[in-house]
């Protein structure tokens, strides 16, 4: 009897997974049912191993933005796509997976508090901001809080993986396969063609600063061309790690690799992360090998003094506004039309080629205008809210949202990370430890100067690894103190 009830269940499954299948196969299902679907499906593995959670995460989100177009050939454009939320998802199943670990350390580690109770009280006042005094309508601010949020939360995820060497060097090798995918499937755009999904986007944005003379910069599957670059100058770090770590073994054959990467940089033309390129080599062959702090902090600035001095002669002679103009400008001798005209018609060039765009002078002129309006003493201390203004550089949006807390605060979490990854470079002996600080720190020096032509940290995969590797840092400084000076890399 027992095992005709068991046969008549089994037979029962077997017709309801078959007529789900077959719907599935003859319909595609919904944005909104494949999140349901991809959620309940990982909520148990992630919830009993959250280390899950982690490479899911890394591996899956590249290739979002893919999966959201190719949507676009069955079912338009929603207005707002809910696979965005995945990621997002995601780590919150793995901070609820590690919340008793979180108990647990917060009760042994207290010199991690201090960090800890700081991003904390970080993502509780944008969540505050989102709300109360916000210029912006309650729904576009609750947008952008998405791009706040959320991966704050993997700070403290990395802190506890901050010495599982073997995880965190597997993370580091997906990001080299996957930007060698990623780089692959650039050039196929660039040099092939977009596909049918990826043209259907393009009708559907209003993104104008993706093409150049009507064709598109190659994005390869992320969601624009700075994130691609972003990915590649990412996976540029990785490999320079690895060939420094002595027991890898045929490590050489990775330095075939960054050519690669370097390559498909350039294609994206994206003009701040050729610097950023340029700053990782100078931050790993240079910097690094210096062990005086004075010569360190003196090429730092060399190197942002060049670039600055860079933009402003590039400008200077091949605008119209001449050597005199840009005098005129800082000396803020120019008129209410000539100041328009640098913030809105020069940067309007940046559509037909950013070779000739002259984005320095103007971006400056829309930086001046926003330290004027900070003068106000209620925006110098509130700003405008939450999402309230995209000023092209990360330290001037925190200025136009957060008034001068968040200026002040943005800029000292950068030097805090960094300053933190350089004295533990000089004080740990373990080589292996040193080596993947050594790739967290070059990671912040290159996004500290690509943050101040642009925003790297508020999407994927700048804000990502950003967060979960310097949780990863400051989790290496605690383990590095109970072990009196010698890390705990097995």
């Amino acid at each position: 009897m027992r095992n005709k009830i068991r046969f008549a269940i089994q037979l029962l499954a077997v017709a309801v997974a078959g007529h789900f299948l077959a719907y599935q196969i003859c319909h595609v299902p919904k944005q909104m049912e494949v999140v349901a679907l991809f959620a309940a499906a990982l909520f148990y593995p992630i919830i009993r191993f959250p280390i899950v959670g982690i490479y899911t995460y890394f591996f899956i989100s590249p290739f979002i933005p893919f999966i959201r177009r190719m949507y676009y050939l069955a079912y338009e454009r929603p207005g707002m796509d809910p696979l965005i939320v995945i990621g997002d998802i995601i780590i919150l199943l793995v901070f609820i997976g590690l919340f008793f670990e979180f108990k647990q350390r917060r009760l042994d580690d207290s010199s991690s508090k201090f960090f800890a109770a700081v991003i904390f009280c970080y993502i509780a006042y944008m969540v505050i901001r989102a709300f109360v005094f916000n210029i912006s309508p309650l729904s576009e601010s609750m947008g952008k809080l998405k791009y706040y949020a959320p991966t704050v939360l993997l700070f403290f995820i990395g802190m506890l993986y901050a010495n599982e060497e073997a995880h965190l060097k597997r993370l580091w090798t997906l990001t080299i396969i996957i930007g060698s995918a990623a780089s692959l499937y650039g050039f196929k755009q660039l040099f092939i063609g977009y596909s049918s999904a990826e043209k259907l986007w393009f009708s559907s944005i209003n993104f104008t600063t993706l093409f150049i003379k009507g064709i598109a910069r190659p994005f390869s599957f992320f969601q624009s061309p700075a994130s691609f670059a972003d990915y590649l100058l990412l996976g540029i770090i990785a490999i320079l790690m690895f060939i420094s770590w002595a027991t890898l073994k045929g490590k050489q054959a990775l330095i075939l690799v960054i050519p690669l990467f370097f390559y498909g940089i350039l294609i994206t033309s994206v003009r701040s992360n050729w610097i950023g390129a340029a700053a990782v080599l100078i931050c790993w062959f240079v910097i690094f090998r210096m062990k005086s702090n004075g010569k360190r902090i003196a090429v730092i600035a060399g190197a942002m003094l060049f670039f600055f001095l860079y933009q402003f002669l590039d400008d200077s002679m091949k605008s119209n506004i001449g050597v005199e103009g840009v005098t005129a400008f800082m000396g803020g001798k120019l008129g209410k039309q000539e100041y328009i005209d640098l913030m809105v018609t020069s940067r309007a060039k940046a559509i037909t080629n950013p070779f000739e765009e002259h984005s320095m002078i103007s971006r400056l002129a829309l930086w001046k205008y926003m330290l004027i309006l900070s003068m106000n003493p209620e925006m110098a201390v509130l700003g405008r809210g939450l999402g309230a203004l995209n000023a092209d550089s990360l330290y001037i949006t925190y200025l136009a949202e957060f008034g001068y807390p968040g200026f002040i605060f943005i800029i000292g979490l950068f030097c805090v990370f960094i300053i933190r990854g350089i004295r533990m470079i000089d004080t740990l002996s373990n080589e292996r430890a040193i080596v993947m600080i050594k790739g967290i720190v070059c990671m912040d020096l290159s996004l500290a100067m690509m943050n101040i032509t642009g925003t790297h940290i508020h999407a994927f995969p700048g804000d990502a690894f950003f967060w979960f590797f310097n949780g990863v840092l400051i989790g290496m400084s605690v383990f590095s103190k109970k072990m009196t000076g010698e890390h705990g890399f097995s």
